[in-house]
């Protein structure tokens, strides 16, 4: 199974924008760990958006499960709002207007990146769309990921909580537009299965795994 799952990162390219899909009773930091170790194995720096201390509640429930959390300590963070401090933190951005915001990641992504290729996981994107006070910032937001697409400096897996989505209901199909490649997470009875319901990749698009 890893081995499948592994075969559908190795499928994406830099430069694209992912989102991995799940819901509120769906097992998502599973997909969290196997993508860092993955990216471990391959050689590529990690760096991850912990939006509102979404990676310390993934971080909590890997180690209730008796998942090795110290590959989660390793890794660079930039934090976007929130307190608990997981990983490598190199730079804390407060919540605050997009464009402001967007100004001061750019400039803390140069410096942490130093023009490497890296594996980008961003953790709780789903609140910022919450605190989204109009349409109008909701575009924004959307409009600051498109810019990101077709950045070969990076691959950014933005993991979204679709139940949350619900609460901005244009805010998702907006996302799925703009994205390269989509994982979808479904819970059945006690399974899960794991579907790439698109890609640019002909290989992975379609491809649904059971867990």
């Amino acid at each position: 199974m890893k081995s499948l799952i592994s075969k559908i990162w190795d499928s994406i390219k830099f430069g694209e924008t992912v989102l991995i899909e799940y819901n509120s009773i769906t097992i998502s930091y599973l997909g969290v760990h196997h993508l860092i170790r993955w990216a471990k194995r391959k050689g590529y720096p990690v760096l991850v958006d912990d939006i509102l201390d979404t990676f310390y509640m993934y971080k909590a429930q890997m180690g209730l499960v008796g998942i090795d959390t110290r590959i989660v300590d390793e890794v660079d963070v930039i934090k976007i709002g929130g307190r608990l401090r997981v990983g490598n933190v190199l730079a804390r951005i407060s919540v605050k207007e997009a464009s402001v915001r967007e100004q001061e990641y750019a400039k803390i992504w140069e410096k942490a990146t130093k023009g490497k290729k890296v594996i980008n996981p961003v953790l709780g994107i789903g609140k910022l769309f919450i605190l989204s006070e109009s349409k109008t910032e909701c575009i924004d937001l959307i409009n600051t990921l498109l810019s990101f697409v077709g950045n070969k400096q990076r691959i950014s897996y933005y993991f979204i909580n679709t139940d949350l989505m619900k609460i901005t209901p244009c805010a998702l199909p907006l996302l799925e537009e703009l994205a390269t490649t989509i994982v979808r997470i479904n819970k059945h009875g006690k399974e899960f299965t794991i579907a790439v319901t698109k890609s640019i990749n002909s290989e992975i698009d379609g491809v649904e795994i059971k867990i």
